[in-house]
């Protein structure tokens, strides 16, 4: 006789926490597949209510991978425009499909943040994968902010 007892998968769950940098905003972000595969598109959605307003072709949605010590991009930042404004504290969804996945480290950083032309990063959701879960606020890398940064002031988007 084998006594045979049913075993539950456990699906990893990417978790997203708030960035932590002055005046940054939280964002629910979820995305499939989950966990992420690399070289494998992935979908996000994001949805919030911001103290800004989001205005359509000047506020976007930004996706990154960096190594596991936020330093080294491994992929081109993915920006998507919104297409539809928002009043500050109107609740907003946006959804980024087909974002192309890099070839991924064994422990790397995903960072999901809402950028506007003129205040620059509003808001930022940070998920570490395949390494230690943090705390459920996390330091955001200088080099993340200087990588973005870096491409607002070479007029790339």
């Amino acid at each position: 006789m084998i006594n045979a007892v049913p075993h539950q998968l456990r699906k990893r769950e990417t978790k997203f926490v708030l960035c932590s940098m002055p005046a940054i905003e939280q964002i629910d972000v979820t995305v499939t597949p989950d966990p992420i595969v690399s070289k494998k598109p992935a979908t996000y959605t994001v949805s919030g209510k911001l103290s800004h307003a989001i205005i359509a072709k000047k506020t976007s949605l930004g996706v990154s991978y960096l190594d596991a010590d936020g330093s080294v991009p491994l992929s081109d930042i993915y920006l998507l425009p919104f297409d539809k404004s928002y009043k500050a504290g109107e609740k907003f969804t946006i959804t980024a499909k087909d974002v192309p996945t890099p070839k991924l480290s064994k422990v790397y950083d995903t960072y999901v943040v809402i950028w506007d032309e003129e205040l620059g990063t509003i808001a930022c959701a940070f998920a570490e994968s395949g390494g230690k879960s943090g705390e459920d606020t996390v330091r955001l890398e200088p080099s993340w902010t200087r990588h973005f940064n870096g491409l607002w002031e070479m007029g790339i988007w």
